[in-house]
């Protein structure tokens, strides 16, 4: 009987041991989430001090098309609310930029798990090459993106009297610029995600018709109800996409004998 009893002890523990390491995963991925938050948060506070800074350099495509065109730069506010609202929207986009490492440092511990080399020296450099291609989206959308479309918009409304808002131009500034930030990624972590064999280049051309229509639908409910700027928004993203797909093709899977004896132990 004593032999019968552990052997089905032992059962229920296997039976068991999948399920709490799926309960622990869950933890630690809350924990992480609440991690995040707490830093965006602590970002966005700490950007409300720089926030006049901030709508300057979100708002300068506007009032400078504005001004090339004659117009008045000032942009205007229809409720009492609009400028905090605006002031808030700005300081929440500027605690994103200041936590992108931390916010990155996240997304590789959810990551790493995947892979068996843990490197330190390998999450230091996803850290840093997700934050320069964060940062190299919000440049593409602020430099590239909003002065054309802002610019064409203007120029349809030529002959007409208008009044553009703040709070309309930094909701779809914010949401083009989060969109370009969070696409950017999408090279690198099809590189990771390829390198430790969970995805293929293969995989990622047979969804390619699927990522098309993603982009544009992306495209279509961040942009004003033209085809141009859908297009302007739709085409870089289609192309990050297909660039992930030739970055995936090039990496290949990690193999036991690449891995060092100096693998990161952390959890």
């Amino acid at each position: 009987m004593g032999h019968v009893e552990a052997a089905t002890q032992s059962e229920q523990d296997q039976a068991s041991s999948p399920l709490m390491a799926v309960l622990t995963r869950i933890h630690q991925i809350r924990r992480q989430l609440m991690f995040s938050v707490g830093v965006v948060m602590v970002g966005t506070i700490v950007s409300w001090g720089l926030s006049d800074h901030i709508y300057s350099i979100l708002a300068y495509p506007i009032t400078h098309a504005l001004s090339e065109r004659g117009l008045d730069p000032q942009l205007a506010f229809t409720r009492l609310t609009d400028p905090f609202i605006v002031y808030l929207s700005v300081s929440l986009l500027g605690g994103i930029v200041l936590a992108v490492p931390l916010l990155m440092a996240q997304v590789w511990r959810l990551l790493s798990p995947l892979s068996e080399g843990r490197r330190l020296y390998a999450a230091f450099v996803f850290v840093i090459v997700a934050s320069l291609l964060f940062l190299s989206g919000l440049a593409f959308g602020q430099l590239v993106l909003l002065p054309f479309i802002t610019g064409y918009l203007l120029d349809l409304a030529e002959g007409m009297q208008g009044m553009v808002t703040a709070r309309e131009y930094l909701r779809f500034a914010v949401r083009l610029l989060l969109i370009m930030g969070l696409a950017a990624q999408l090279p690198l972590l099809s590189f990771v995600l390829a390198r430790i064999g969970v995805l293929s280049a293969r995989t990622l051309w047979r969804r390619l018709p699927y990522a098309v229509l993603i982009a544009f639908v992306s495209a279509a409910m961040i942009t004003p109800p033209d085809g141009i700027s859908q297009v302007l928004v739709g085409v870089p993203l289609v192309a990050l996409y297909v660039s992930s797909i030739a970055v995936a093709a090039l990496a290949r899977p990690r193999r036991p004998s690449e891995e060092g004896p100096d693998k990161d132990q952390d959890s």
